[in-house]
């Protein structure tokens, strides 16, 4: 497992035997205790306004630094010229709309501004966001919330607090048991509470009767 100094950062080989952990190791330039190599890097999970996918703030997401537009760019894919969206790139300019993307704002972290093509490649058919000219007002700008996470009233199980989430009458679980424990060997089925359960009550995915996709 690797540690990386906070001080120097400087990232080491250690090993960690069961029972023992990171930072129970030094650095052996500056002599203080490992962190993770990914410690500290997350911050937060937020809802894409792109894709509608969730994304962990310094993982999986990136923060704006300024007012963005999405724009669609036509291009290559392939060697094929593609001058107008398909379906999945025509669904996130539809989501977004001609809103304007505020400072802080976060987004998926393959929709950085801040990558580039290397040099002598065509331009890429997709949607970008390109600073936007005009801003407009700060008080329409759209910036995402970080999610906050409650237990699904039927499974107890961790999921965003958003409207979709919330049933508006009462409602009975899709499911009559979940698993918990981790590890093939300590994995065992319990069941979900049958209900019926109040209105605007939070129903997790696996929970919520309105999905029929799966059971």
């Amino acid at each position: 497992m690797n540690g990386r100094c906070p001080q120097c950062g400087t990232v080491h080989r250690v090993t960690v035997r069961r029972g023992d952990k990171v930072s129970n190791h030094r650095c052996p330039i500056c002599g203080v205790p490992l962190e993770g190599t990914a410690a500290g890097r997350g911050r937060g999970r937020y809802l894409c306004p792109i894709d509608g996918y969730v994304v962990t703030l310094g993982q999986t997401g990136i923060a704006l630094d300024g007012p963005m537009r999405l724009v669609w760019q036509p291009g290559m894919v392939g060697r094929h010229y593609l001058p107008d969206p398909g379906q999945l790139d025509a669904e996130r300019l539809e989501r977004v709309g001609d809103r304007v993307l505020g400072s802080g704002c976060v987004v998926s972290a393959c929709f950085d501004p801040g990558l580039a093509l290397p040099a002598g490649r065509p331009e890429r058919a997709g949607v970008r966001l390109v600073a936007a000219e005009p801003p407009g007002d700060p008080q329409d700008w759209l910036v995402n919330r970080p999610l906050v996470y409650r237990a699904c009233a039927a499974c107890g199980g961790r999921t965003p607090d958003l409207p979709e989430h919330r049933i508006p009458a009462e409602w009975t679980p899709r499911r009559t048991y979940t698993t918990r424990g981790r590890g093939r060997g300590n994995r065992r089925a319990v069941p979900v509470g049958p209900g019926p359960h109040p209105a605007d009550s939070l129903a997790c995915p696996d929970c919520n009767p309105a999905r029929k996709d799966r059971r």
